[in-house]
């Protein structure tokens, strides 16, 4: 790993994850999402999966690729790592974790955990995305998510709670909801590091 991968993995062990005010009897569902860094053309950037329309819950949607946690996952890295898999086709060992980020709650109830990794000797031929699930695969440069002009914010209120909504636009693709909300907390984790 080079400097800058190291200095986010380093950013990662000394983030402080804040306390959360949540009802946690709400959130018992668990499920975890990576957050694939990657180089591509001598710059850092994220990998995300524009949902297909068909699906129940999401579609259309810009997300991380992540699911619910399965019986047979002992554990949630594991989770997130097969997800990984299933959902554009990278394997375990190109993966290498850097790191986690605090949990945060989906509007379907569940507690999310967002794990952070680089995806070594990364090229567009290791991609094979799960048509049933996956429209497309984005790269999206990370210094994109530094620029405070692709960003904006908004609260809404869902079920008598405040909830605070970060919104990207990426060349018409709008993040937000839970992938907008990890990105806020990943952007924040990392911010003076990078």
């Amino acid at each position: 790993m080079d400097d800058f991968l190291l200095k986010i993995q380093d950013c990662l062990k000394k983030y402080k994850r804040k306390p959360r005010n949540v009802d946690y009897e709400k959130y018992k569902k668990v499920a975890s999402v990576i957050i694939p860094i990657v180089r591509l053309d001598d710059s850092y950037g994220i990998l995300m999966t524009k949902r297909t329309n068909h699906l129940k819950n999401h579609s259309g949607e810009i997300s991380f690729p992540g699911g619910s946690q399965d019986p047979e996952d002992r554990n949630l890295a594991e989770t997130a790592l097969r997800e990984l898999k299933e959902e554009i086709g990278i394997l375990e060992q190109h993966v290498k974790i850097l790191g986690f980020l605090q949990n945060e709650f989906s509007v379907t109830y569940f507690t999310v955990k967002p794990y952070v990794a680089y995806i070594e000797d990364f090229n567009l031929c290791m991609l094979k995305p799960d048509p049933f699930e996956v429209e497309k695969v984005m790269f999206i440069p990370l210094n994109f998510f530094f620029d405070k002009k692709n960003q904006w914010k908004e609260t809404w209120l869902r079920n008598d709670e405040k909830h605070i909504n970060f919104f990207y636009n990426y060349e018409g693709n709008i993040i937000w909801g839970l992938s907008g909300r990890i990105i806020n907390i990943f952007t924040s984790a990392i911010r003076d590091c990078v």
